[in-house]
């Protein structure tokens, strides 16, 4: 499913936090903004998830208005959003329950213990949020959202609480299930994924949206034309890696740098 993004504003009371964004995301292409903090990567997320309303502009998929969360899409936030009192497994239940996946509850226990598994929850399956650690809630987020077998991904930062190791695995484990033998039956997954991390956007995306911010706005896009199928360590190792991970931190830089020079001037009284 294609997703087009066309003059989207919105604000949280008086701030403006995102200034005419426009961007078209084709179907099955895997996409990563990275920016500086509070330049409305996730905001954008939410608004793409329908659980926010732009204050001007149109977002639709598949040239149909998002109107409100739907099953076309699944998400998964920074902050986990599991039921404390359901274990692993019920929490990703619940999801397939409310996705209408499996004929019963037998059906879709299997399908749960298929993804917690993916993500290395095997034997943590039965516990309930309270008893993992950040990195495995997230990981129990993540398998809840991939369980879910939307045609559209959504994805913020869904690898910051592990750590180096366990993320370089479930960047493969992505990778395999977008690009390997899931998408050939199921058809590939278009994915929007926000990060920090300039290495993992290459690592897995097609293509990179830099934003700026204060407001948030597109100041760049690069395509990563490393090849695929493609895997943590293929793509690091690959001659092109580096050129574009310069690139892109040098533009990185430079935004970063416009907006510190912005406040310091905006504090200095300047443009009153």
């Amino acid at each position: 499913m294609s997703i087009d993004i066309r003059d989207v504003c919105f604000s949280y009371g008086t701030e403006l936090i995102l200034k005419d964004i426009n961007l078209t995301i084709a179907g099955g292409e895997f996409t990563s903004i990275i920016g500086p903090s509070g330049c409305g990567k996730s905001t954008l997320l939410r608004l793409l998830a329908g659980l926010l309303v732009p204050d001007s502009g149109s977002l639709s998929v598949d040239g149909a208005p998002i109107n409100g969360p739907g099953l076309d899409s699944a998400v998964v936030f920074q902050d986990y959003s599991l039921f404390a009192w359901m274990n692993c497994r019920d929490n990703v239940v619940l999801a397939l329950e409310q996705a209408h996946i499996g004929a019963n509850r037998k059906e879709r226990i299997a399908v749960a213990e298929q993804y917690l598994e993916l993500v290395g929850l095997r034997d943590s399956m039965v516990k309930l949020p309270g008893e993992l650690s950040g990195g495995m809630r997230q990981r129990a987020a993540i398998a809840r959202a991939l369980a879910q077998n939307a045609p559209i991904l959504l994805m913020d930062e869904p690898f910051g609480a592990l750590d180096e190791i366990t993320r370089a695995r479930q960047q493969d484990s992505l990778l395999e299930l977008w690009q390997g033998n899931h998408a050939a039956v199921h058809g590939s997954k278009t994915v929007l994924f926000v990060t920090h991390d300039v290495e993992e956007a290459l690592i897995l995306s097609d293509r990179i949206i830099l934003f700026s911010s204060h407001p948030g706005a597109i100041a760049r896009e690069f395509t990563v034309d490393l090849p695929r199928p493609r895997s943590h360590n293929t793509a690091i190792q690959h001659p092109r890696f580096g050129g574009l991970r310069g690139a892109i931190l040098q533009e990185l830089d430079r935004v970063v740098h416009a907006q510190l020079e912005q406040h310091s001037y905006l504090s200095d009284g300047g443009g009153i």
